[in-house]
């Protein structure tokens, strides 16, 4: 794969999870009266006029909006600052990019929506990035990083057995591998997404 395919790969997974991410309120297709507040199509395809009402609703986002509905209907599909975290992560993991290109490629594509207030380690139960033995409990629901599917719900817990390094980090938040109590599968979890 070629310098320039694999990077507008990588732009478009960026654009691809902007829009996913995206309040529908926030979306220009809210704005210009396409969808509402839910993303339930107001005007298809075929009743655009204006140019602007064109740009905002294209073949990508129709195929964006449409999973978008569709992730809304499961239990984890709300959540949003820890799944985008985590999917920084994956794409970093599987990219090879660097935080850097990935903070460059996000402002070339004005990704500024992450509320980054919150974005801060919760260290009471981290010494030095080790995230401390013991039972956590999940803020979010978690998703397993091979299939996507849900393995552990907003409340579940996971346990961490011993003092865990972590896997890496995005945006200054460590990423960690622990096992679902339950299901017994691993997950990927940021620190953010854990309480004790």
């Amino acid at each position: 794969m070629s310098n320039i395919s694999r990077a507008a790969d990588t732009f478009y997974a960026f654009r691809f999870l902007k829009l996913l991410i995206t309040p529908w309120k926030d979306t220009g297709a809210y704005e210009q009266g396409i969808v509402d507040e839910n993303g339930k199509v107001l005007k298809k395809g075929s009743q655009l006029k204006t140019t602007a009402e064109k740009s905002q609703y294209t073949i990508f986002h129709r195929l964006v909006f449409n999973i978008k509905r569709l992730i809304n209907k499961l239990p984890f599909g709300k959540t949003r600052l820890g799944s985008w975290i985590t999917a920084l992560y994956l794409i970093k993991e599987e990219t090879g990019l660097s935080e850097d290109e990935i903070n460059d490629i996000m402002a070339t594509l004005e990704l500024d929506n992450i509320p980054t207030d919150q974005l801060k380690e919760s260290t009471w139960f981290i010494n030095d990035s080790v995230l401390m033995p013991g039972v956590y409990t999940l803020k979010n629901d978690s998703v397993s990083p091979k299939t996507g599917e849900v393995v552990g719900k907003k409340g579940s817990q996971v346990l961490v057995q011993e003092e865990l390094d972590p896997l890496g980090e995005m945006s200054g938040i460590s990423m960690y591998k622990v096992t679902h109590i339950g299901t017994n599968q691993e997950v990927i979890v940021n620190s953010w997404e854990l309480k004790r």
